[in-house]
Parts: structure tokens; C-alpha cells; sequence
């Protein structure tokens, strides 16, 4: 009896089929493919779709299309740019034309490093964001470029420069943000190869957009279309950077994901996916530890600190309220509808999302107990700002089944600080628990001013 066996690739698709497959008689047919999906192939990882995650078409589709955009807006910059050093301007000096370049290159080099050493640690968290800063920081430097035929010597050195910093800034966003993106993306340890195909695809977008390029910057010399043809080629740029961004569904949480999804719970008992929440996060407003109380009476930030972040820091006109537990301490100013909250964290306290949590969960009962006072609030009702660390349990679990990776630390967008703290504190006080719910205070110290 005969029987046949095959082989497939991860997708599941059959690639060869073998008949007879004793040693001597067998015979294998490999499965023909069609020439437009080869050639498709040679663009998508191996094993597509199964090895990405569902968000991966999505985002290259409009990413392949504002690169395209970019192309050809950078041939019309560059063009300016060329002009502005005075080629094909025999009065113009070749000398001052290197002077130029080589001051522009060098402080743009210099913002390299500083921008990468100040803002480093947050682009990861805010990858979306930063991806989507970086082309505004791409569009404004080429239309700056624009500028620099026009200009006389020392203020084209400004803006030639500027032009400079802003590229800068822009590399350095666009590179991090587009490696956490690809670290999203690739499902199956294929990261390298996930790299690899999108370079080969940018490679194609880039040379289909210089071709077309060539065409317009040939046809294009009035300088006022020059101006409106780049004004729609960025806001194309733009716009499909944006809902490039906005496909991307990420798995861990960073602050403005995390206060979504405790709101949720808190609101309506109820868990989000990570695709829910793609579609309520902000891009560039709204995020990165904005919070609100129920009503929105009440808004303020938070943000991690040191712990002289939160007891050396004393705002003039704004009430203050601190408080410890077993993993932090955290200050709270307001004054009238508006509040702080920093939290430092205790060493050991591992995870910062217990923290995050309670400072969700504080603000969303601020309407009350700002309105009685933070410290009367405190003593004389059950600090609605707690649950439970069990309830905190159940939420993280349904989280993780949710698909939430709640292994990445995606709260902290600077330098991770723990305190560490030696003997016991002889200001804390003890807060007596409800009598409705003693487990609420399981554990928890508050301290008063």
C-alpha cells in the first residue's frame, strides 16, 4: 500500500510531496509557486503569517507608503540644499560650501549622542510615539532645507544646522523605535531575518521612490509649486505614519496602556485585549502618565522618581500627602483641580505596575477625597485608593490571559531607581482598616505631614 509524506513550512502550506518513499523507487514533487507569490516571498519572513504577529501587514503597508512619500521629498530637499551650497553658482566658494557641511555634520553628531543619552530609556515604552516623532522631525528638516537658497551666509549656517539636529534627533528615534517594533513583531526568534526582509523591502520602496523622484524634481522648478507639492508629500508622509502606529497592537504596558486598562477595570470590571486598547491609545496626546479622576474633575501627572523626588519636593500653594508601603513611597501634591504623584520604588519591590495600579486607582477616587481633604480623607474613611493585593492578583492574572506581557518593565522611561531603606521609620502611623474590608489595608502604612 502506497501512502505519501510531506513536507511543509511552518505556515502549514505543503512545499514537496513524496510518493513511494521506500529508498529505491522514491519520487518527490515539489509544489509549484505561482511567480507573483515567489517574488512576494522574497519580501515577507519565513513562515509569514504565523511567525509575525497579526499587526505586522498592517504597519509595513503603510510604512512601505510613507517611505515612498519621504523618497521623494528628500530629492526636492536635497535639491535646495545643493543650491543653497552654491552649486552651479560659479561666485560661490567650494571652501565655504565644506565649512558649511563640516559645522553642520559636527553639532548634529553632537545631538546624536546627547538625544540618545537623554531620551534613551523612554523610547521603548513610547516606541509609537517616537516613531511617529522622528518623520516630524524628518519633515521639518527638509523644509528647512527649502530655505537655504534663499538665505544669506551666517543664517543659512543656522538653518543648515538646525536642518542637521533635526536628521539627527530623527535617526536616533526612528532606529530604537523601529527596533522595538521588529522585537513586537517577530513571534518566532526571527528578528535578524524579520530586519533583513524589511531592509530588502525599503531597499525597493526607496529606489521606486527615486525613480519617481527623478521625474518630479525634472519637472518641478517654480519654487511656490516646489513649496506646495512638498506641503502634500509630508502631510501623505505624516498621515501614513500615523496609521502605521496606530495598527501596532503592543503586549506590554507602558504607562498610557496600563491607566487605560486599570480605568477599564475600575469603570466596568472588565479586562481589555491589547487590540482594545490599540484603538483607544493616543499617539501623541493624552499618555505617558496623564491620569484623571472618575468624574475628570481632577487631572494631574505621575511619574517615578527618587525618594528626595517625593519628600524633598515641595511645590509652593499645594497641599501635600505622602505615604509607604511595603514596596513605595508615594507623594501627592494638589492645588484646586490639579495634582502630582510621584512614586519611588523600594528595592526589591520588583515590578512598578503594583505601584502604577494604586496610583490609577488613587487618582480615580481624587473627586472625594480631594474635595474632604487627602489626610482627614485618610483617617476617618477606607483609603479608597487600595485593593487588595489578592484582587491585585486576580487582575494581573486575567491581564496575562488577556495576552498582556506583564514581564516587560514598560513604566519607567528613565533610569530604573529603588530605595533602600535601613531600620524602621518612627513617623509612619499605622491606619487603622475598614470594618467593611480590613484586607484593603493589608500591609499598607501611611505617613502624614
Amino acid at each position: 500500500m502506497s501512502k505519501s509524506i510531506y513536507d511543509i513550512n511552518p505556515a502549514g502550506d505543503i512545499i514537496c510531496t513524496y510518493t513511494d518513499p521506500d529508498r529505491e523507487t522514491l519520487r518527490s514533487t515539489p509544489t509549484s509557486v505561482p511567480p507573483a507569490k515567489a517574488i512576494l516571498y522574497a519580501f515577507l519572513p519565513a513562515g509569514y503569517p504565523h511567525s509575525v504577529t497579526i499587526d505586522y501587514l498592517p504597519y509595513q503597508t503603510y510604512d512601505s507608503l510613507q517611505a515612498f512619500a519621504s523618497s521623494i521629498s528628500s530629492l526636492l530637499a536635497n535639491r535646495a540644499v545643493l543650491e543653497g551650497l552654491g552649486v552651479g553658482d560659479s561666485s560661490s566658494s567650494p571652501t565655504g560650501a565644506l565649512i558649511l557641511k563640516i559645522t553642520g555634520d559636527t553639532i548634529s553628531r553632537i545631538a546624536t549622542i546627547l538625544f540618545a543619552h537623554r531620551m534613551g530609556q523612554a523610547i521603548e515604552p513610547e516606541c509609537k510615539f517616537y516613531r511617529f516623532l522622528a518623520d516630524i522631525f524628518n519633515d521639518s528638516a527638509q523644509f528647512l532645507d527649502l530655505l537655504t537658497p534663499a538665505l544669506p551666509y551666517f543664517p543659512k549656517l543656522g538653518v543648515i544646522v538646525a536642518a542637521g539636529v533635526l536628521r539627527s534627533l530623527c535617526g536616533v528615534a526612528a532606529n530604537a523605535s523601529k527596533a522595538s517594533l521588529s522585537a513586537h513583531f517577530a513571534l518566532t526568534g526571527n528578528l535578524a531575518e524579520l530586519n533583513a526582509k524589511e531592509a530588502s523591502q525599503e531597499t525597493v520602496v526607496s529606489l521606486l521612490g527615486m525613480l519617481v523622484g527623478s521625474l518630479v524634481v525634472r519637472m518641478v522648478e517654480d519654487k511656490q509649486v516646489v513649496w506646495g507639492l512638498m506641503m502634500v508629500l509630508a502631510a501623505v508622509h505624516l498621515a501614513m505614519n500615523y496609521r502605521a502606529v496606530r495598527c501596532v497592537q503592543m503586549r506590554s504596558l507602558n504607562r498610557q496602556r496600563a491607566t487605560i486598562v486599570f480605568r477599564e477595570w475600575l469603570e466596568h470590571n472588565a479586562i481589555l485585549t491589547p487590540e482594545q486598547v490599540a484603538l483607544r491609545e493616543s499617539i501623541l496626546r493624552q499618555g505617558r502618565g496623564n491620569l484623571a479622576s472618575k468624574t475628570g474633575e481632577y487631572t494631574g501627572f505621575c511619574e517615578f522618581g527618587t525618594y528626595g523626588d517625593v519628600m524633598g519636593w515641595s511645590p509652593r500653594g499645594y497641599h501635600r500627602y505622602d505615604l509607604e508601603t511595603g514596596g513605595y513611597f508615594m507623594g501627592i501634591w494638589h492645588r484646586a483641580g490639579n495634582f502630582y504623584m510621584r512614586v519611588a520604588l523600594k528595592e526589591g519591590a520588583g515590578s512598578p505596575l503594583s505601584a502604577w495600579f494604586d496610583a490609577v486607582h488613587h487618582a480615580y477616587h481624587f473627586d472625594s477625597a480631594l474635595k474632604d481633604g487627602l489626610q482627614s480623607h485618610y483617617e476617618n474613611e477606607m483609603p479608597l485608593g487600595y485593593v487588595s493585593e489578592d484582587q491585585k492578583r486576580g487582575v494581573f492574572e486575567a491581564l496575562a490571559a488577556a495576552g498582556w506581557d506583564l514581564a516587560s518593565n514598560q513604566l519607567e522611561t528613565r533610569l530604573p531607581i529603588r530605595v533602600r531603606v535601613d531600620g524602621k521609620r518612627g513617623d509612619v502611623k499605622k491606619v487603622a482598616p475598614s470594618e467593611k474590608d480590613p484586607a484593603l489595608l493589608l500591609g499598607q502604612e501611611v505617613k502624614h505631614d
